[in-house]
């Protein structure tokens, strides 16, 4: 029976057991997985790329949205104008917005696509 007053063994290995050779080049995919600071820069890239395509569809939609009440006050003829019996105002803001707001994000649906299938192919083919 062992003493239970005596340590446990522990096997001691060193750290840099997994150290690549000198030259040796790691893939940017294993870069990235194993969140290295070259991975960080990659990733970083990519959240860039993705904020600054939302802030510009973001800005163009928003900017629609603030400028038509803006065109409504500052030009009255726009306010009176009816087509047929529904003021022209209702139908712009009720009507006309919404396939602006899709083709916006149809647009950055499709250009996140891309950033993203230009990082995947960046990871692979490297």
């Amino acid at each position: 029976m062992p003493d239970s007053g005596s340590p446990r063994r522990v096997r001691v290995t060193s750290p840099r057991r997994d150290a690549r050779r000198r030259g040796e080049r790691r893939s940017d995919a294993v870069e990235l997985s194993e969140q290295t600071g070259l991975g960080e820069v990659y990733l970083t890239a990519l959240l860039r790329a993705q904020f600054r395509l939302a802030m510009a569809v973001l800005l163009g939609v928003g900017g629609l949205i603030v400028g038509l009440p803006a065109l409504f006050l500052l030009w009255p003829p726009a306010v009176q104008a009816r087509i047929g019996p529904v003021p022209a105002v209702w139908l712009v803001v009720g009507v006309a917005i919404y396939p602006i707001v899709f083709l916006a994000a149809r647009i950055h649906v499709r250009q996140a696509e891309r950033i993203e299938r230009d990082f995947t192919d960046l990871m692979t083919n490297r």
